[in-house]
């Protein structure tokens, strides 16, 4: 990891300061500005050499320290604060993140963690246009027709070709698959980045989503959120997060299901590629025809629109591709064979089938995939 520059700890607990030298210094011997005791220290600290890094405990009394760190963070601009605490609620990190904090550190697991923490809170957020990241949307066309999967097989294989940081956002808002799938719990959402107004850029997405795997970072969505229709209460300001992915991450690949129509259509026209995913039986194919429709009518240029038969065989009650080809209306139609025992042992043990399945013949399926996006122009045989 390169040098880093100066950062100041405020806490109250001589322990916890100690321990954190010792970490720090362990890697990063000139890293560390100073400590404070408290935060009207802490701005003193900043008044006189505003450090890049400012960490706030607020062990002490959190509700009160994060309404005092909600007056401090608009005076210094230039510095990126971040709490640490020994609690861990969805809705003590909600409120940290709403006064400013652009990370939540658990103060059990820091010595392990704070290496990554640290280079996210120095992320650039200069990017040149061509060196924006892609979006990938995968929509359904029908429950359980493994939307989720797919999406989840397909961000790790760009992940593991490109050598470039991926990130998955869950936008169920019904059950919020992706974090069941892969097993993680706690965090920040998509939902709680949406509500951050002028403070999202692409630092905030960096720092608030969860790490999986290393390069493959996830926005996950907490359930039980109603739908009632309206794309702008449920989505505000989406067209500026996912600009703010696009400055972060390389490839960002949005698990999209049910969602309004008006933010059906933002996802589809902001993407490079958009994945219709259905499986080949009557009720499904219905549907996918209807959302064929529906985005054509939202001018996305064929090209970059994929229906995906998931679940696939050649053998079974299906209607054969052909047939699916006539019914949907399209030329192009990509495949992902049938293998639920591999699947479900990777939804049981929250792996991805490349280390799970690596050389089974499902996994080459989202090879190709991926090669389709990882080439420069989107496109490429089935």
């Amino acid at each position: 990891m390169k040098s880093l520059p100066q950062i100041v700890l405020t806490t109250e607990e001589a322990g916890f300061a100690e321990k954190f030298k010792q970490v720090l210094h362990a890697n990063h011997s000139d890293s560390l500005l100073g400590t404070c005791m408290s935060l009207s220290e802490l701005r003193t600290c900043l008044e006189d050499a505003q450090a890049p890094i400012a960490i706030v405990d607020i062990d002490s009394d959190p509700h009160r320290m994060l309404r005092e760190l909600d007056r401090l963070v608009p005076l210094f601009p230039s510095t990126r604060f971040a709490v640490a605490s020994s609690g861990s609620s969805q809705e003590l990190m909600l409120e940290a993140m709403q006064v400013g904090a652009r990370h939540f550190m658990h103060k059990k697991s820091f010595e392990l963690e704070l290496d990554r923490i640290l280079e996210r809170l120095l992320v650039d957020d200069t990017k040149v246009i061509s060196d924006l990241g892609q979006i990938v949307t995968v929509f359904s066309a029908g429950g359980g027709c493994g939307a989720t999967t797919v999406c989840l097989n397909l961000a790790n294989e760009l992940r593991l070709e490109s050598m470039q940081p991926v990130l998955a956002i869950d936008m169920d808002n019904c059950y919020g698959a992706v974090s069941s799938y892969l097993g993680i719990t706690g965090g920040y959402s998509i939902a709680d980045v949406l509500k951050q107004n002028d403070r999202i850029d692409s630092q905030l997405i960096a720092t608030s989503s969860t790490t999986y795997k290393d390069n493959f970072d996830v926005l996950v969505n907490n359930t039980g959120v109603s739908d009632n229709g309206n794309a702008s209460d449920q989505y505000p300001h989406l067209a500026d997060a996912l600009e703010a992915c696009r400055g972060a991450y390389k490839h960002i690949i949005i698990d999209a299901p049910r969602l309004p129509g008006q933010t059906m259509r933002l996802l589809a026209n902001v993407s490079k590629a958009v994945l219709l995913v259905f499986q080949a039986n009557v009720k499904d194919i219905k549907i996918a025809k209807t959302m064929l429709s529906a985005l054509r009518e939202f001018h996305v240029s064929s090209d970059k629109i994929f229906p995906l038969v998931n679940r696939f065989s050649r053998w079974g009650p299906l209607v054969p591709l052909e047939e699916v080809k006539k019914a949907i209306g399209t030329e192009r139609l990509y495949t992902v064979r049938n293998n639920f025992k591999k699947v479900v042992n990777c939804v049981n043990r929250g792996e991805p089938l490349s280390e799970l399945a690596p050389r089974s013949g499902i996994r080459r399926d989202f090879q190709r995939l991926a090669n389709n996006f990882h080439s420069h122009n989107g496109n490429g045989k089935k």
